[in-house]
């Protein structure tokens, strides 16, 4: 028995008048049965279930339903809405009792799509005396070929019944209809012939290559080469395993159309890196026939598995995605529909299999154990009612938990756990695919369940099947070219590879930040992992394994107790600590809030979570502070913040220290293959040249050779995976080394083996890469006030510390490195950062937390802290006028403390009592860092209408009408002086006095507006009166001792604004109270890892416990590292020039300049005009940088100075146009006579290449030197500008370039006008050369004149050289000159000749090749006669052009000037008489 129920549909489209009325006819055999109809509706329910009696006859691999919906005609003909066909193959093992198709899309007669689709469910019932066949699934997947079918042509009912008649499989079905196979390993022939014309017609076959997948070798460059009918295209050249091309190539031919459908196409993917013979990769080949024959003559977004023709056994070459259409005279191709998610394409059934290659079938079995840490998705309106009402609300589990696990189209979903943070689900999903798969990726996606609206998603998570899984056999290939000889070899392991496996092991999700609003959440995307992940999800445990040939009983079952059993010793946790010190945050961009900052991993640490204990995981808030040019920076000085967590998690030390071990070598190689390229780069001597190669192959060698991996013998949560990754690891680095060896040995051409180890390079990372890292990355949050603003990521493994050997440490273990912050989901990829953190971390087990104190550097303080506030009432400071604030609190307010409440961790005292401490951090002054200020009031006046004007209430107030001083008490600070007297601000929208006229409405005390012309119903005005001043010194005013009862800040209002000298207008204050803690009995700064748990928690009141949960980082420890010394420097940078910047203004140029920051100082370069390769030779001087920290441990890890270009815009504001940073040469030694190299650094603008810069720096230490063992200062250019100096610039010289141009050809379109009037434009070093314009392209393609000079200073080294960019602009009307061409040339060696040699022969060569060049070429050549003598420079140059070499050759010697002279060829003229 066959059952489809026929559930419902949806998109169906709208008639010319009123609505259809849909009814659905399934055709089985030949066999009809209808649904009901459904009147007026767009969107039908039918579900009704039609059974066909199979009549003892079982489905085979060849029975298929056919699906019409019609719009129901009471009189006349129903008219077809749309059709299917759906394959029944995977009913036929008997394995799967029922199948549905979901969202099954229905095409029109023309076989295009609709729009609409269907919803079926289909159910099959053996007949009793019959058994399934098992070998028809096998006889899909060899070679079976179609039996008889008729062409489709869906017009009427009539043509559509005799569809699905016994042993016709019809047409295939439609591309990426899901729900259906069509991996037909077939010889893809075409189906019984057809009356066919007889007389030659024109076709034209399209073929469009769209991608391939999983291409074998490495640092391959796959091509594609396409042939049918005599004809071959090939496309681009493209990188790496997962090319993407779209390109569309297009066959006319004319023939017999018989003859053309027994043709072939043949696809073949070549890797056009390899220069052997087998660089074939794979190929696919069908017949034209097979493709005509398909619905509208095509094949649509189709996976072709590509294979060797001539070896069936070699298995799977990887995958290639075509679409073929075969189009006639007078025929319209299909449209082609584009996947909207790549995860919902249906890849099994839209993959073409080709005769001989065998796909088993396989199940994926995914073990879902547990989950952990979900955070709150639901309202917690109900819960809070709870609590109302006496009751227990938990508002940790507002949650309702199920995972989706999604694979090569196949979507299956654990329960719902209800009401559960922490749910154990313990199913098991089985996913039944073909193998090998083309699917890389199963993907697993937390999903909340909700009852009213759409599941919301909790984080998105993919398991990576390339990375737990091998092939086995060969891994590389590389090819190594000495003098004689070509010595290949190959990595290898145990021929036997593995299937995937996985776990048991935690996976974490990450997504949009935990804390829960009723608000749409503007991260949303990041939950399904479209972005970067802000913040810590959750976690699950699941376990994989892979079965061939086994069948599948339940989709979706529990898992034995045993294996839960077996799971329990992969859930061990140990306690990790982690100490992060923040020694700088700088670069700032906006000034607003105070600034924190807040380090968690996983749950631990999030301040706003309520499900860990508190923890010191937050920095004290702190103002910016100017640096005088364009940064904003957290003044930290010599106490930096220090942040403490201590956290639980598994113990995978095993795996993480040989992910470090690995990266520790690739590093290291890294550095030096980057050396080796720069000296090619440089051209180097041959002996320099082979002494870094050797380095680079000895360390190599040696790191290999000692390379130790952690044995896995006795680890307790060792899995299937880490026994085949040891493997793998231990086999490709012993290949490795081999290789290696032989590599030195033979090679003679230090060039050639470059690509040998850069393929050396990327293998170490990919065996660096782990899959079963359950350690959560270390987060680090940026906060404003409350409000979340930036965030970094931190791979735990990176500070990771490792008792195994130095290399297992993270490389940033306990060292200080540089962080840039980003935004959210930022729309523009980093082009503006939010903070440059230096940062200093340590991780490792609480067993090993002694070992922090041979990282630490300064001395760890830990101490208590509250505030008093107090209110001005009456002229009277007390606590009667607090409004939302208690007498003492947390430094936001929001939290009450109290004295008696405070009590130390577990193993820790008071150091003393408690004392008055101001915060320096939050008292800034507006003026801090400036070199000039503008003080501001506002004086302002009231009246009655018609009145005369009177000094309001407030006679003086700032411009958001707080009271404020008059102009008479400020004071001018010290180390300032006044530069002119108080003025009022004309250039505001103001009257010619200054005023500006409102009109107050009560309850208001201001205006909201305000216009400059009085009238009469005004009743306010203001004027701004301003004073400028300068400062002259770095002169402050001395401490002021203060005794315990001071030490307040003050504020004109509540909130973050605070001063230290009491104003007439201030009417809120507070000072910080502080007391130490010591520990009791630990000596060291690992003590400060004790520090859990809040300090203000009273057991017997229970709403200090409520208090501290809803904001638990309140009353927390504050922990600081002071540094008892710092160190001055003095630091150059050196910025020669950039080339191939970015094009930001109209006339496609630039205005580039650039700021330039290290630390907490910046300084900007002068603007280069109209430039896109600008030359700035400046050196930028900072003097006396004051650095906190060991000399030596800082010449290890300096800071980089970044480089932040912009573009100069007279109108608006000036656009950032990408951003480098250089390391700069620490010299802890300045008379040591080593002078940096200028190198050029990549520019990146939204993570792509955006040019690059020259430029160099050093750092030196001033401290027990003086000022005359620093360097010389640099020669001037102006009164401010500083020199790149000789010793470190290129050395230049004066460069003649001459450019030939003829003309222009082949010209498109631009802005849908063609060109009328171009010319070229030629730049190279700052020079611009331009030709005259062309008046009329249309008859004239060539320039009026032909030679263009520049003369230019460019460096003698190839390297430094800037490029030569020509431009072609059109002259339109209006003044408009868009650039409608553009070409750089990099390279000028090859253009380059010595002016001093005469040669005439290299002379006519170079003219010959220059004449003969094919058209439309752009020729650049340089002249190359003798420089001119010294005493005749100053003649005028004789002009030679072609006029010059025409009269030479007729003989009027007069009119040729120097052209013999010059030794130049001459022309053979002939004289032809003409009639």
């Amino acid at each position: 028995m066959l059952r489809v129920i026929v559930e419902s549909a949806c998109g169906i489209p709208k008639k010319k008048i009123g609505n259809p009325d849909p009814i659905v006819t399934v055709i089985f055999r030949g066999e009809k049965k209808k649904t009901k109809a459904v009147n007026n509706e767009l969107n039908p329910v039918w579900n009704e279930i039609l059974e066909f009696d199979l009549k003892g006859a079982p489905l085979d691999s060849s029975s298929f339903i056919s699906v019409v919906v019609k719009d129901y005609e009471t009189i006349g003909k129903h008219r077809l809405i749309g059709s299917a066909q759906i394959s029944l193959k995977d009913l036929v093992s008997g394995q799967v009792k029922s199948l549905p198709f979901k969202n099954v899309p229905l095409a029109n007669e023309k076989q295009q799509p609709i729009g609409a689709t269907i919803n079926l469910l289909v159910g099959y019932d053996c007949p009793a005396n019959s058994s399934p066949n098992p070998n028809d699934q096998a006889n899909v997947d060899s070679s079976f070929v179609e039996a008889e079918g008729k062409e489709e042509d869906y017009e009427g009912e009539e043509d559509v019944d005799g569809a699905g008649q016994a042993g016709s499989p019809g047409a295939p079905p439609l591309p990426n209809q899901p729900g259906k196979r069509s991996n037909k390993s077939q010889r893809f022939s075409r189906k019984k012939p057809r009356a066919l014309p007889n007389k030659p017609q024109d076709f034209q076959i399209r073929v469009r290559v769209i991608e391939c997948r999983q291409l074998p070798g490495n640092n391959i460059k796959p091509v594609v080469k396409v042939s049918t009918c005599g004809q071959t295209h090939r496309t681009r050249i493209r990188r790496g395993h997962n090319p993407f091309f779209d390109e569309m190539f297009f066959y006319n031919v004319t023939m017999l159309p018989s003859e053309l459908l027994d043709e072939s196409i043949s696809l073949r993917v070549y890797d056009a890196f390899s220069l052997r013979a087998d660089s074939l990769m794979g190929e696919f080949k069908l017949d034209v026939g097979y493709i005509y024959d398909e619905p509208g003559h095509a094949i649509m977004r189709k996976w072709l598995l590509l294979s060797d023709l001539d070896d069936s056994c070699s298995g799977t070459r990887g995958y290639l995605k075509v679409s073929i259409f075969i189009v006639g005279t007078g025929d319209e191709p299909p449209t082609e529909k584009r996947e909207l998610n790549e995860e919902q394409d249906d890849i099994e059934g839209n993959l073409l299999v080709p005769a001989g290659v065998t796909m088993r079938w396989a199940t994926l079995n995914l073990k879902v154990y547990r989950a952990e840490d979900m955070p709150q998705m639901d309202d917690a309106f109900v819960q809070t009612m709870k609590q109302v009402f006496g009751g227990d609300g938990d508002k940790k589990n507002l949650v309702d938990p199920y995972l989706e696990v999604s694979f090569a189209g196949k979507k299956l979903c654990t329960k719902i756990m209800e009401k559960n943070a922490n749910p154990e689900w313990n199913q098991v999903i089985n996913l039944q695919f073909k193998f090998p798969s083309m699917c890389e990726r199963i993907k697993l996606t937390m999903y909340d369940w909700d009852r009213l609206s759409k599941d919301d998603a909790v984080g998105t998570e993919f398991l990576n099947l390339n990375k737990m899984s091998y092939y086995g056999g060969e891994m590389e290939e590389t090819q190594t070219e000495s003098n004689n000889k070509v010595s290949e070899m190959s990595l290898t392991v145990p021929e036997g590879g593995f299937l995937p496996a996985f776990g048991p092991c935690y996976v974490n999700f990450y997504g949009s930040p935990r804390e829960f609003t009723g608000l749409p959440d503007p991260y949303e995307e990041l939950n399904f992992r479209n972005g970067e992940g802000v913040a810590y999800r959750g976690r699950v445990l699941v376990e994989l394994s892979t079965q061939l040939d086994g069948k599948v009983e339940k989709n979706v079952d529990d898992i034995s107790n045993d294996d839960i059993l077996v799971a329990q010793k992969y859930q061990r946790r140990r306690k990790y600590s982690l100490c992060a010190v923040f020694h700088s945050a700088c670069m700032l961009q906006e000034l607003g809030e105070p600034v924190q900052f807040e380090v968690s991993i996983g749950n631990y640490g999030n301040k706003l979570d309520t499900t860990c204990k508190p923890l010191a995981s937050t920095t004290q808030y702190s103002f910016a502070m100017f640096d005088g040019n364009h940064y904003y920076y957290l003044p930290w000085a010599d106490t930096k913040p220090v942040v403490i967590l201590t956290s639980y998690w598994e113990d995978i030390s095993h795996r993480l220290d040989s992910v470090n071990v690995l990266l520790f070598i690739a590093d290291r190689l890294e550095s030096h293959l980057t050396s080796l390229k720069t000296a090619l780069l440089a051209k180097v001597s041959e002996a320099r040249l082979r002494e870094i190669w050797l380095k680079l192959i000895d360390h190599l060698i040696e790191d290999l050779d000692s390379l130790q991996l952690p044995a896995l013998d006795g680890q307790p949560t060792i899995t299937a995976l880490d026994l085949q990754i040891k493997t793998l690891r231990d086999a490709a680095v012993g290949s490795m080394r081999q290789m290696a060896s032989c590599v030195r040995e033979e090679a003679t051409d230090v060039k050639s083996t470059v690509v040998d180890i850069e393929e050396w390079l990327e293998r170490i990372r990919q065996l660096a890469e782990e899959p079963q890292n359950s350690m959560p990355d270390v987060i680090i949050w940026m906060l404003r006030g409350e409000k979340r603003v930036a965030y970094a990521r931190v791979p735990a493994h990176q500070i990771l510390y490792s008792k195994f050997n130095e290399q297992a440490c993270g490389k940033h273990c306990g060292k200080t490195q540089t962080i840039f912050m980003q935004y959210p989901m930022d729309k523009n990829k980093g082009v503006k950062i939010p903070v440059q953190l230096r940062v200093n971390m340590w991780l490792g087990l609480s067993a090993h937390e002694k070992k922090f104190n041979a990282f630490s550097e300064g001395n760890f303080s830990v101490y208590a802290e509250m505030y008093e506030n107090q209110a001005q009432v009456f002229g009277k400071w007390g606590t009667t006028g607090l409004v939302g604030r208690h007498k003492f609190s947390d430094v936001t307010g929001k939290v009450k403390l109290k004295q008696e409440r405070f009590l130390p961790p577990r193993g820790w005292d008071w150091d003393g009592d408690w004392f008055v401490d101001p915060e320096r951090g939050l008292l800034t002054e507006a003026d801090a860092g400036h070199t000039e200020f503008v003080d501001e009031v506002f004086q302002n006046e009231t009246r009655f209408p018609g009145g005369d004007w009177k000094p309001a209430a407030e006679p003086y107030t700032d411009v958001n009408g707080e009271k404020s001083q008059s102009p008479g008490d400020f004071d001018c600070p010290p180390g300032w002086t006044w530069e002119d007297e108080w003025s009022f601000d004309s250039d505001r929208a103001v009257d010619e006095r200054g005023w500006e006229y409102g009109v107050t409405v009560p309850p208001d005390d201001k205006p909201k507006s305000w216009v400059a012309a009085e009238k009469m119903y005004h009743n306010h005005r203001r004027k701004r009166l301003q004073r400028k001043r300068r400062k002259v010194s770095e002169i402050t005013a001395p401490a002021e001792r203060r005794d315990p009862g001071e030490g307040w800040e003050y504020s004109s209002l509540i909130g973050w604004k605070f001063h230290r000298k009491e104003r007439s207008s201030d009417t809120f204050r507070r000072r910080r109270w502080r007391r130490k803690m010591v520990p009791s009995d630990c000596i060291g700064a690992s003590a400060i890892f004790r520090l859990e748990g809040a300090l203000g928690v009273d057991v017997d009141e229970k709403t200090s416990k409520t208090d501290a949960a809803k904001l638990f980082g309140a009353n927390t420890p504050t922990v600081s590292c002071h540094f008892s010394r710092s160190y001055i420097y003095h630091l150059r940078v050196y910025v020669y020039q950039g080339r191939n910047l970015c094009a930001m203004d109209k006339d496609s140029f630039s205005d580039p300049y650039a700021h330039v920051s290290f630390l907490h100082i910046s300084k900007t370069t002068e603007v280069i005009r109209t430039t896109l390769n600008p030359t700035w030779d400046q050196t930028l001087i900072f003097e006396d940088i004051e650095i906190f920290g060991d000399p030596k441990t800082l010449a290890c890890n300096p800071p980089d100075v970044v480089l932040e270009l912009y573009d100069s815009d007279q109108v608006g504001k000036d656009e950032p146009m990408g951003r480098c940073a250089c390391p700069p040469l620490v010299k802890l030694n300045p008379s040591v006579a080593v002078s940096p190299k200028l190198l050029w650094f990549p520019v990146t603008k939204k993570g792509r290449s955006a040019g690059e810069v020259l430029l160099a720096a050093e750092l030196l230490l001033k401290d027990k030197v003086s000022d005359g063992d620093l360097p010389l200062v640099p020669p001037r250019r102006g009164e401010k500008l500083y020199m790149v100096p000789q010793g470190i610039r290129p050395v230049v010289q004066q460069t003649a370039i001459e450019v030939l141009t003829w003309g222009l050809r082949n010209m498109k379109s631009f802005q849908l006008a063609t060109v009328s009037s171009p010319s070229l434009i030629v730049e190279c070093g700052g020079e611009i050369v331009q030709t005259a314009v062309i008046k009329n392209f249309k008859k004239n393609l060539n320039f009026p004149g032909s030679v263009l000079l520049l003369k230019v200073l460019l460096p003698k080294e190839e390297m430094y050289t800037p490029p030569i960019v020509l431009k072609v602009v059109d002259h339109r009307p209006f003044g408009r000159k868009p650039v409608v061409g553009q070409c750089t040339i990099d390279c000028l060696e090859q253009f380059r000749c010595d002016p001093y040699r005469r040669n005439s022969d290299i002379c006519m060569s170079t003219r010959v090749a220059m004449i003969t060049a094919s058209q439309g070429h752009v020729v650049i050549d340089i002249d190359e006669r003798a420089i001119l003598k010294p005493e005749l420079q100053t003649q005028k140059e004789d002009e030679v052009d072609w006029w010059s070499k025409f009269y030479a050759s007729v003989g009027e010697q007069a009119k040729c000037g120097p052209y013999l002279k010059k030794g130049y060829d001459t022309l053979k003229v002939k004289t032809y008489s003409v009639p």
